[in-house]
């Protein structure tokens, strides 16, 4: 099985001038963490063709897989398709279920069944990829593979993102890995965190499982990790608990932080 190396590339001006804040690339790393798959880079980049471009370009050159969002909508300055399908050297083509749900969509408000070149952009996927349904929104994602470089391609909104991600990219990427990421995290307080690198030292140089200290204020989180078979993860559990119990005889205050507990 071919390792996968990941690269997120948000795509957006709004994301670069602070309009909106860039949910989908922390919901993506932590989906990515779940199956296993290794994530190397995120990159941000603005509704800019050259630019897009050269991010594909430094990002494929340094991994196998690129996950982008952003930019599939009907508007000029909706690039992601277009960008793609020249790197690759493909063409695009109109899926014709999307179409006709823009068609339906255009009926219910009243415009006609003229359709735009806009709303046949947003229709449209890469020939010879695989469709990455949208049951929340227009825009269809898509899978495509060529010389071992691989790209999923999915919507900004972040409501549609993330049932792409969950029913359609997850399932998807599974195939390609067979190990599992699981992390438990302790929180300590009061301690200086210069204080507990000297003494957790031991800890910290460890390599799977590792051990990783977080500054927060007024605290430090110690976050315990461990990558393995996915058949394996009672295994890994019991030994990262054994680490947990081990930092709690140094820390016996140390308690443990639920997940998505900042």
């Amino acid at each position: 099985m071919v390792k996968i190396k990941a690269e997120i590339l948000c795509i957006g001006t709004e994301l670069l001038i602070g309009d909106i804040v860039n949910t989908n690339a922390q919901y993506i790393s932590e989906k990515l963490t779940d199956i296993g798959v290794d994530l190397y880079y995120q990159t941000t980049v603005g509704d800019n063709y050259n630019r897009v471009k050269e991010c594909l370009e430094i990002a494929f050159n340094r991994v196998n897989l690129v996950i982008t969002t952003g930019g599939l909508g009907p508007t000029i300055d909706d690039i992601t398709k277009k960008v793609v399908a020249d790197f690759f050297g493909e063409e695009l083509e109109i899926n014709q279920k999307y179409y006709d749900k823009l068609v339906q969509r255009y009926k219910e408000r009243g415009f006609g069944i003229d359709i735009p070149d806009g709303g046949k952009k947003e229709a449209s996927i890469i020939k010879g990829s695989i469709l990455i349904e949208n049951e929340v929104g227009l825009a269809p994602g898509f899978y495509y593979e060529k010389r071992d470089k691989k790209i999923i391609v999915l919507p900004g909104p972040p409501k549609e993102m993330i049932w792409m991600m969950d029913n359609q990219v997850l399932p998807l990427l599974s195939q390609y890995s067979n190990s599992i990421l699981i992390m438990k995290t302790l929180e300590i307080k009061g301690v200086p965190e210069g204080k507990i690198d000297e003494r957790l030292k031991e800890y910290f140089q460890m390599s799977n499982p590792t051990v990783a200290p977080y500054a927060k204020e007024r605290r430090v989180q110690i976050r315990v990790a461990m990558k393995g078979s996915r058949k394996d993860k009672n295994g890994i559990n019991k030994e990262i608990d054994r680490i947990i119990k081990g930092i709690r005889k140094i820390y016996p205050d140390a308690a443990e932080v639920e997940k998505n507990d900042s």
